[in-house]
């Protein structure tokens, strides 16, 4: 888990100069300029206008909230056609589409994607993303419920990447106390180590000292010497002794 958050903040990063997506084959296209589509213009200019603004602004810091404004989903489910339009235009690893369709039951959707939702708890997601459509849906008109929802979309993503950001500096700052909590018990045992050793020295001279004193107290004992006789004679002279053998010419 630390592995995979760590790797979903270095994509934030990564993405931040991230460009709009430049899919072909997509069956809308490239990705306008502005994080908006409606082809069939319901939203008038100046919605347009006060809903793109804010959300170029948090796209170049890295969150991507994209609104799609479509006349049908030809029976296609929202959660499919947001997906497909999120895997073609979206490059960041956090991102929502916002999915609206004039005069259907529960629009417009919002539907969070990427790396860092996917990590996230499920019902966690379906707590934030029902809160939004709530607050979304309190709008008197579809324009400004469009509006409401692309905001409460970019906080979602906000509050939820700032979390991972913050949990992100948590892993490292614990795996820095970590290791230092290792190397100070490494330290610990290597002097804790130095220090039994270095008290068995003074035992082990002192045991010797007393068994040296031990031994000096105990009764003496001449060595054990090998007498060999003096010129063949069956037993030994002793100090000053002389044996005269006459003169030699005698």
């Amino acid at each position: 888990m630390t592995f995979r958050i760590l790797t979903i903040v270095v994509c934030y990063f990564a993405a931040l100069p991230a460009h709009a997506g430049e899919s072909t084959d997509f069956l809308y296209g490239k990705r306008p300029s502005e994080s908006i589509f409606d082809p069939e213009g319901y939203l008038d200019a100046q919605l347009t206008k006060e809903i793109s603004e804010p959300l170029e602004v948090y796209r170049r810091d890295g969150i991507e909230v994209i609104v799609i404004v479509l006349k049908s989903l030809e029976g296609a489910p929202p959660g499919h056609v947001a997906q497909e339009f999120a895997k073609a235009w979206c490059k960041s690893p956090i991102h929502c589409v916002v999915l609206h369709v004039p005069g259907e039951k529960d629009s417009p959707w919002i539907i969070p994607d990427g790396q860092l939702v996917d990590h996230l708890m499920p019902d966690q997601v379906r707590r934030a993303v029902a809160d939004s459509h709530r607050r979304a849906a309190s709008e008197p008109d579809d324009g400004h419920k469009v509006k409401a929802a692309a905001s409460e979309a970019t906080d979602m993503l906000r509050y939820w990447l700032a979390n991972a950001l913050n949990r992100s500096d948590l892993i490292i700052m614990e795996s820095a106390r970590q290791r230092e909590e290792a190397e100070a018990e490494k330290i610990k045992y290597k002097l804790s180590v130095f220090i039994a050793a270095a008290s068995i020295v003074p035992v082990l001279v002192g045991f010797s000292l007393m068994l040296t004193v031990y031994r000096r107290r105990g009764p003496a004992y001449f060595p054990h010497q090998d007498w060999q006789p003096r010129l063949g004679a069956p037993y030994a002279g002793g100090n000053n002794a002389v044996v005269n053998l006459g003169h030699p010419l005698q």
